[in-house]
């Protein structure tokens, strides 16, 4: 009798002593009771987050520290510092050789033509047609947080052998710069645009008009050239400044200038924000400006001629070569208000010409616009450049068919415009189309992203010649365009 009780207790000790052994690997039991008060957590266990259902807690605690939120932390430091290091091995590293960056544009115009029969007479019939106004490609970089370099190219250009147009490639900017140095700021040596026009420094990216006014570049602004330039801002950029020397022959042609009489230019341009809204990044603003140049003439030729704001179209006012022209001076006045979605901008241009066996000239020009924006966005200014940047929709284009079955559209950027420019070249010239024109031109901005564009521009040009002709033309043109 006393075995068959002895038995029966041992085997229920050995079970209750497993069950003991089970037990003491349970969280439940592992948890430090004395810390559990009322269905809350003391502060000295706080850091095991526990959720609770009738007083018990329920999530597992890591119990192999004393205490795991400072083992969490040094561990989370240690990876911070090691992908810090390795940061900082990649920036030395690429601080080390030059940075490249890659890109390029593409803009494909349309333009068709109506004329009356003195503009027939004036210039011919003019060709309805198709070109690629600018198809660019650049590779630009610094090195050393030093030194800046920029090579652009463009493969849309033309040249004349004879009466046949031929593609040729011509320099953009090709140039290197030194920033950031004391008193002279940027320091930049190359093939570049030079400091003249609010409208010329502004890019053909983010122009408005397909063309620029017919004052500006084959009027008088000289666009890009080889030189030299200093340039900074000044005012807690509220200011620009820049000045350089140029060869003024060397347009889109370099890399060979000779000659030993003439052919260089002192340009210089200073710009200054009498206002500018800081909260809404230039939602408001006035920009005003002034440019200067002063250009010795190769072998003593001088020559001002333009088209009608469409480059597809012929030449309808020209002076002829001025043989008698040592120099000439342009001076020129820019101002831009912005307004939100609404903005104007107008820019005067005049030269005062120099020649030794006739009276001196004096020709000018200028345009003013105005331009809002349908859809709310605002023109965005580059405060280091005194120029205009790129435009960015509210709303990127997009259309597309959902699951529910619906098409949803994003609408982009609309902007319309309008502009007259005007240019008179009637000045103590006897060519046949020295005289005036102007152009009235209304525009059509459809932005389907920052990069992606579709203009629509509609011109009205008159040319007034010496001999009395009153030349009209009607041109309606189209840009696709894209950057990259």
């Amino acid at each position: 009798m006393h075995g068959l009780v002895t038995k029966p207790v041992l085997l229920a000790s050995g079970l209750l002593m497993v069950g003991l052994l089970l037990m003491a690997q349970s969280p439940l039991l592992a948890y430090d009771w004395t810390q559990f008060n009322e269905g809350s957590v003391s502060q000295g266990a706080a850091h095991s987050s526990t959720t609770q259902s009738g007083n018990i807690p329920t999530r597992n605690v890591n119990y192999g520290s004393s205490n795991p939120l400072e083992d969490r932390v040094a561990e989370l430091e240690a990876e911070l510092a090691k992908i810090n290091s390795k940061a900082a091995e990649a920036k030395k590293k690429a601080e080390g050789q030059p940075s490249v960056t890659a890109g390029g544009r593409i803009q494909l115009d349309s333009a068709g033509f109506s004329q009356n029969d003195m503009s027939r007479d004036q210039v011919g019939e003019q060709q309805n047609g198709v070109e690629f106004r600018r198809a660019r490609i650049f590779i630009s970089g610094e090195m050393f947080n030093v030194v800046e370099y920029k090579a652009e190219y463009d493969f849309a250009d033309t040249g004349r052998v004879g009466a046949t147009t031929l593609q040729s490639t011509a320099f953009k900017d090709v140039y290197i710069a030194i920033k950031e140095l004391p008193i002279l700021g940027h320091v930049r040596i190359g093939h570049f645009k030079e400091p003249i026009g609010l409208e010329q420094l502004t890019s053909a990216k983010f122009i408005s008009f397909m063309e620029r006014s017919l004052a500006d570049e084959y009027g008088f602004v000289p666009g890009r050239n080889t030189g030299v330039m200093a340039h900074d801002t000044w005012a807690d950029e509220d200011g620009t400044w820049a000045i350089g020397c140029f060869v003024s022959e060397m347009t889109a042609e370099p890399p060979i200038f000779q000659d030993d009489n003439g052919g260089y230019s002192l340009s210089m341009r200073g710009t200054y924000l009498p206002w500018y809204d800081e909260a809404t990044e230039g939602r408001g603003l006035w920009h005003l400006g002034m440019s200067y140049s002063y250009r010795d003439n190769a072998n003593d030729l001088l020559r001002f001629r333009q088209r009608p704001e469409c480059h597809l179209a012929d030449y309808v006012v020209d002076t002829g070569t001025i043989i008698d022209s040592p120099s000439w001076q342009l001076l020129g006045l820019e101002s831009a208000v912005v307004y939100g979605p609404l903005s104007f901008q107008t820019e005067w241009f005049c030269s005062f010409v120099r020649r030794t066996a006739n009276a001196n000239a004096f020709y000018n020009g200028g345009y003013a616009y105005v331009s809002y924006f349908l859809t709310g966005e605002h023109r965005k200014y580059k405060r280091d450049g005194g120029c205009f940047d790129r435009i960015k929709p509210n709303e990127n284009f997009f259309r597309v068919r959902a699951e529910d079955g619906n098409v949803y559209t994003g609408k982009g950027a609309w902007e319309v415009l309008y502009r007259i420019s005007y240019i008179d070249l009637s000045d103590e010239t006897t060519a046949d189309l020295a005289g005036t024109v102007c152009d009235h031109t209304l525009g059509l901005n459809w932005y389907l992203n920052p990069y992606t564009r579709m203009m629509f521009n509609y011109v009205n040009s008159t040319a007034d010649d010496r001999v009395g002709a009153n030349g009209n033309m009607n041109i309606f043109e189209v840009r696709a365009q894209v950057d990259f």
